[in-house]
């Protein structure tokens, strides 16, 4: 009976600091990583108790991606044994990678409630309101009240702006989910979850990142692909409704925006560029940034035709980089996720983490199918619109927002199980 509670306060104790990692994730790296460690030390402690979940002998909760992540812990295991630089990919590997796993498996294994699942969402909620007011006052005032970064192109409390939008893309698709999601909402909430949604698109908007408004767009397919065809007649002109005011509102806030970007001068956006030339620069690719990225990309295929199996190692990309520039901009990281995890990783390690996304697309787009769950949907969309910008970003190499994505994967795979285990019922 000792063992029983000790057990049950341990999971309130990961409830709670898995809440409060996702809500100071944004604004606070330390933070994260101590609610991080809290709630694996005190996870681990379940399974010294006795606690069996239902893999591997009972040390891990069973999902659909069991296999695939199997598969790939074992090829970063092969990573580091044949890395260039041992002692780099032996910290990578047990200082993040598998932390990153544990933050998947202690969601799945956490979240066995609606009234759990409502905390989380809250906590989530609660930091999207945070960062959006940090965002309005750097906004405003050039600085903003979090972190005190200074105002080019909008971050709010994080170092770049491509990082903020990263964040912005995976948070927005879910809370127009839970918008959609939940239907005995209270009207006023409706409203409040409306305007944030148009705040947080507005933040978006002042990133300028490029590749986050290609996510987002390709969110915003998907999601209306599967609102307009497994809805009511009823919900679907609600559906529309909303599109259409937020796109109205949207493009005249654009507007405004570009008139206040030529009016301030303290302010640097690219030079001044309105959002319409900061897409037309899409195109001009031997120019910019898009350059500096092609060459990036040459690098890391080059690195992964010198190491085409394992790679160079996991968290050596760095140190092996600066041996292949072609240019006075190279040997830094190369701007697409993707491509440095085939260099360190191999194309044996690409495959593996292709796999688990496959894996994970496969059985949320199985309980799309059966269920139409706008939640489910939202986080779907968000995790697909954070990968789609990491094609032109290391975002799967930054601390915050690997973390997240990882978070939203155990996330979603919690949700359909909640799901699952009330058919059963």
């Amino acid at each position: 009976m000792m063992k029983d509670k000790i057990i049950y306060y341990c999971d309130c104790l990961i409830m709670y600091s898995l809440c409060l990692l996702i809500f100071c994730l944004p604004f606070s790296k330390a933070g994260a990583e101590s609610f991080t460690l809290l709630a694996f030390v005190l996870w681990i402690l379940k399974r010294v108790l006795g606690y069996r979940a239902g893999s591997l002998w009972g040390m891990l909760p069973k999902t659909a991606l069991n296999k695939a992540l199997g598969l790939y812990v074992l090829i970063l295991v092969l990573s580091v044994i044949f890395s260039v630089d041992y002692g780099l990919s032996l910290r990578g590997f047990f200082g993040k990678e598998l932390k990153f796993l544990a933050i998947f498996f202690m969601m799945v294994e956490i979240i066995n409630s609606n009234e759990l699942l409502r905390n989380i969402l809250i906590a989530i909620i609660g930091s999207a309101m945070l960062i959006v007011a940090d965002a309005s006052v750097q906004y405003f005032r050039g600085v903003d009240f979090l972190r005190g970064y200074q105002y080019s192109r909008l971050t709010a409390s994080f170092s770049a702006a491509n990082g903020l939008a990263a964040w912005l893309i995976v948070i927005i698709p879910l809370v127009m989910g839970i918008f959609i999601w939940v239907k005995v909402m209270h009207s006023t909430l409706k409203v409040a979850l409306f305007i944030l949604i148009l705040m947080l698109l507005n933040c978006l908007l002042l990133t300028y990142s490029r590749g986050a408004w290609l996510g987002i767009m390709v969110a915003a397919i998907v999601m209306s692909y599967y609102v307009l065809r497994n809805s009511k007649l009823k919900t679907k002109i609600h559906y529309l409704y909303f599109a259409i005011c937020l796109f109205l509102i949207f493009l005249f806030v654009s507007k405004l925006i570009n008139v206040k970007m030529r009016k301030i001068e303290k302010v640097n956006f690219d030079s001044g560029q309105t959002v319409g030339e900061r897409i037309k620069s899409v195109i001009k690719i031997n120019e910019g940034a898009s350059l500096v990225r092609i060459n990036l990309w040459k690098e890391s295929l080059m690195m992964l035709r010198d190491h085409p199996f394992i790679g160079c190692g996991i968290n050596t990309y760095s140190i092996v980089a600066p041996a292949y520039k072609v240019s006075e901009s190279g040997g830094i990281y190369p701007h697409n996720s993707f491509l440095q995890k085939s260099a360190e990783t191999g194309l044996l390690g690409l495959f593996a983490f292709l796999w688990i996304l496959f894996s994970f697309f496969k059985i949320g787009l199985q309980h799309l199918h059966i269920r139409k769950d706008m939640l489910v949907l939202g986080l779907l969309s968000g995790i697909l619109a954070f990968l789609v910008q990491s094609i032109f970003d290391n975002h799967l190499y930054s601390l915050q927002l690997v973390v997240l994505f990882w978070y939203m994967l155990g996330l979603t795979i919690a949700v359909i199980n909640l799901e699952a285990d009330r058919i059963k019922i």
